[in-house]
């Protein structure tokens, strides 16, 4: 995996629970975020600025609610556009990250139990 905005923002990174960590690790985060851009069109300094935007939503820095309308003003892209990225990157991105948080913290739960 190379290093990804999230990663290269090593003192925030540094400071997500251990599990969160490794719930981005191993979500196919990259992938994720070529795919959209490759679908979508997306120019160079677009996909740096949509990665960018990603690390602060997740970071928190960003709204849930405030999303759409940040990807419309920093990629320059009709509100339209930005709704259709918002639900691939909640798809190929943020649930993956959800779906191994669970996974993990379920197995820890499992571990503990014992």
């Amino acid at each position: 995996m190379t290093a990804n905005s999230i990663e290269r923002n090593t003192e925030k990174f540094d400071a997500l629970p251990q599990d969160f960590k490794e719930a981005i690790h191993t979500s196919e985060y990259d992938l994720g975020l070529q795919t959209t851009t490759k679908n979508h069109k997306l120019h160079i300094d677009q996909s740096a600025t949509l990665e960018d935007l990603l690390a602060r939503f997740i970071f928190g820095e960003i709204e849930s609610s405030n999303l759409v309308s940040e990807m419309e003003s920093k990629l320059d892209i009709t509100k339209e556009q930005a709704v259709e990225i918002a639900r691939e990157i909640d798809d190929l991105v943020i649930t993956p990250i959800r779906q191994n948080l669970q996974k993990i913290q379920s197995q820890t739960k499992g571990e503990t139990a014992e």
